[in-house]
């Protein structure tokens, strides 16, 4: 077994904000998606915010149980669907 730390997932890829930042932030009292943007810089990048589909669940997601899930799983409420 490997003593290596995970690789932090990046979440906010425009202005390089990570889960562990972002978890930092929410437990400290940041309970509301602006919060999380005034204090990470998270959802506040060139793109328009697109990781912002995993701010908020990570958040709700703690709201609700005071833990964070293992894994994100991303709000794509009101994205268009894929063609094929």
């Amino acid at each position: 077994m490997s003593n290596r730390r995970p690789k932090q997932e990046i979440i906010c890829r425009c202005n390089n904000v990570n889960r562990s930042t972002i978890e930092t932030a929410i437990r400290e009292g940041c309970d509301t998606l602006n919060k999380i943007f005034d204090t990470t810089t998270a959802g506040v990048g060139a793109c328009g915010g697109t990781c912002r589909r995993k701010l908020k669940p990570l958040l709700d997601h703690y709201l609700q149980t005071g833990t964070f899930p293992e894994k994100i799983i991303e709000d794509m409420t009101g994205k268009p669907p894929k063609k094929t």
